[in-house]
């Protein structure tokens, strides 16, 4: 072979392991992002909770629990004083103002009700936060001791 058949062989191989590294690597790619995919669809859900800290995660969590501690007495608190049945009077006005009490202390009770509703929700959409983020740790670590392992 002449000097410069030699070269372009030498390129052309060149060449060809470069495309091939360049494939392998978009093929890579591609996986990984099928794999992440996967694990984003397997959550589900929206993540409100996705750019806080874990230590302020931590912290708003156990605000939170103090909170819907208060609420839950609220609430508590309203169902004893739920309005009781009256006898009838007979007076329309007396009849009017028992109504508007009663109407008064049901929203009061479903009010108390709805805080401590949203609090829990709350309180999961943390815990949910906290448990996905200790699956995706596991994970790392797992894939950190194959590498470290070879």
């Amino acid at each position: 072979m002449s000097h410069r058949r030699q070269r372009r062989h030498q390129s052309g191989l060149a060449t060809a392991g470069i495309v091939l590294s360049i494939v392998i690597l978009m093929l890579a790619g591609a996986w990984n992002y099928n794999r992440n995919l996967q694990s984003e669809q397997a959550i589900g859900g929206s993540r409100p909770y996705l750019n806080y800290a874990d230590g302020d995660l931590e912290s708003l969590r156990d605000a939170y629990a103090q909170e819907l501690v208060g609420v839950r007495a609220n609430y508590d608190a309203a169902k004893r004083s739920r309005a009781r049945g009256v006898r009838d009077v007979g007076s329309i006005a007396g009849n009017v103002d028992q109504f508007q009490n009663t109407t008064r202390k049901s929203y009061a009770i479903r009010n108390a009700a709805a805080g401590v509703v949203e609090n829990q929700g709350r309180l999961e959409e943390i815990d949910r936060e906290l448990e996905i983020r200790s699956q995706l740790a596991k994970g790392f670590a797992r894939h950190l001791k194959r590498l470290i392992g070879l």
